[in-house]
């Protein structure tokens, strides 16, 4: 892993630029099916007028923020995950690179996108995916080109799904270095940042009863561990857990150098990245953690403004600018093409208000 700090000059193209440059941008985690929590995320911001303007997601928050900021109703989106089932996107990877290949998963993108020539370019509000090239062991935010390569790439979940060549590199799951990219989200302009987390979460007991215990075979404890195999999920959650304190240790680095105005926290026990036979229930507690912290959320996005905060802000934009580098961001993206810099868009939407 790359641990140098880094200023990146971050950018969106110049039509986004125009549109997204002092708004309020969110940045959605990624976790699986639990991150259909989003979408009750999402349902509680709608009610309250609340609608970013920039997005950027990581893995199955980098889906929903690609398919979200395309314009699919969010109504869809949630009809859609109630109903969904981990078997109903699975075909075998015949190459071996991973478990399954996503085949099924580009041909629901399609079906929601309605085309399968869909650019970033394109979309009516600023989208940014995270991936990581696995060759290189760099961070890629993706931003421009086909949108469902980039969707593929940030949700290529080592493992499970087979790496995705697309730009000349080999990309997967973009959580794997930026599991909550709020930092991007500042650095493509937006004025506020919103970041939704959604970290594994278990209450178990690790504790084997003394039927268990026992070396001696028994009808008793062949049906004890016929129980327990039942859970296939659990072992994976348990590693997911593991993996998820590395991503909070590189998230609290990121935290001091470019923090969000809110971040929000969804913790739901015991429901992994394949456990989707909640999702009713997921989609749930996405909505009702918003819901419990809204007007927190609504006085950070579209208050009055905080003078002392402001400053301080003012000040690191200023030194950053005389600098001649955008937000700080951790770790060092990479594979970015300018088109306007920080500097210019301030510049630009100063002059659209003129």
């Amino acid at each position: 892993m790359n641990q140098q700090q880094t200023q990146v000059e971050l950018t969106a193209p110049l039509d986004q630029a125009r549109h997204s440059f002092g708004c309020w941008g969110l940045a959605l985690s990624g976790g699986g099916v639990r991150g259909f929590a989003h979408l009750g995320g999402l349902q509680a911001l709608e009610e309250h007028d609340l609608k970013p303007g920039i997005l950027a997601g990581a893995s199955m928050g980098g889906l929903i923020a690609g398919l979200y900021g395309a314009g699919v109703p969010l109504q869809r989106l949630i009809d859609f995950a109630t109903q969904f089932r981990l078997l109903s996107i699975a075909s075998p990877d015949r190459s071996r690179y991973g478990l399954f290949d996503q085949h099924k998963v580009s041909q629901l993108l399609v079906d929601f996108l309605g085309s399968e020539d869909l650019h970033f370019e394109d979309l009516p509000t600023p989208v940014a995916v995270t991936a990581v090239d696995l060759e290189r062991g760099e961070l890629v935010v993706l931003t421009r080109g086909p949108l469902i390569p980039a969707l593929l790439a940030t949700s290529a979940l080592p493992l499970f799904f087979r790496p995705v060549h697309h730009q000349g590199r080999w990309l997967i799951d973009g959580g794997v270095l930026n599991n909550v990219p709020f930092d991007i989200v500042r650095a493509m302009g937006a004025r506020h940042v919103l970041a939704v987390a959604i970290p594994p979460h278990a209450r178990f007991e690790l504790e084997d009863s003394p039927e268990l215990k026992s070396r001696g075979l028994s009808l008793r404890v062949l049906m004890l561990q016929r129980d327990r195999l039942r859970d296939w999920r659990l072992p994976f959650l348990i590693a997911e857990m593991g993996i998820g304190m590395t991503q909070r240790l590189i998230n609290q680095r990121r935290q001091e150098l470019c923090p969000p105005d809110i971040l929000l926290e969804v913790k739901i026990p015991n429901v992994g990245i394949l456990t989707s036979s909640s999702n009713t229930a997921t989609i749930r507690a996405g909505y009702e953690a918003t819901t419990h912290r809204i007007d927190e959320i609504t006085a950070a996005l579209t208050g009055r403004p905080r003078p002392f905060r402001d400053l301080r802000r003012r000040l690191r934009h200023a030194w950053a600018a005389l600098r001649g580098k955008g937000p700080i961001m951790y770790p060092m993206p990479v594979a970015w093409e300018p088109h306007l810099s920080l500097e210019s868009k301030g510049s630009l939407a100063n002059s659209q208000h003129g």
